[in-house]
């Protein structure tokens, strides 16, 4: 069976790009109501469970899910409640604001279970992650 997580990461600004005027003023940086510049193209990884990570998990594909996702920092799922049943359409998604420069630099990501992922072990991976 293929399992396997797509992380897609997105690195966007909410606000104008800062810079210096010649006169050494700086201009810039305001607020763009809601919608957002791309500082970093959108890149998506594919992590496949292979016969290493079975031995590894002692067959658990739920556990090693949940290890994977976890430092991605996607734990808000697409919809809610979460059922007993999640969709392969249905995604998990997080945000990291960067510490020094807050709104400036955010990056967002989204996480699906995509191939053989049965909707029963999707919700059970949505249910663990989402409860952090």
């Amino acid at each position: 069976m293929a399992y396997t997580i797509e992380i897609t990461r997105h690195v966007v600004s909410y606000r104008t790009p800062q810079d210096v005027t010649p006169e050494g003023e700086s201009c810039g940086g305001e607020w763009m109501d809601g919608d957002w510049r791309t500082i970093e193209r959108p890149s998506t990884t594919r992590v496949e469970y292979d016969e290493i990570d079975a031995q590894t998990w002692d067959g658990d594909v739920i556990a090693w899910a949940v290890r994977t996702i976890g430092p991605t920092g996607a734990s808000e799922p697409s919809f809610c409640p979460v059922g007993e049943a999640v969709p392969e359409h249905a995604w998990l998604s997080g945000r990291y604001d960067d510490p020094y420069r807050g709104d400036n630099r955010v990056t967002e990501t989204s996480v699906r279970l995509t191939e053989d992922w049965s909707p029963q072990q999707r919700a059970a991976v949505f249910h663990a992650v989402s409860r952090g």
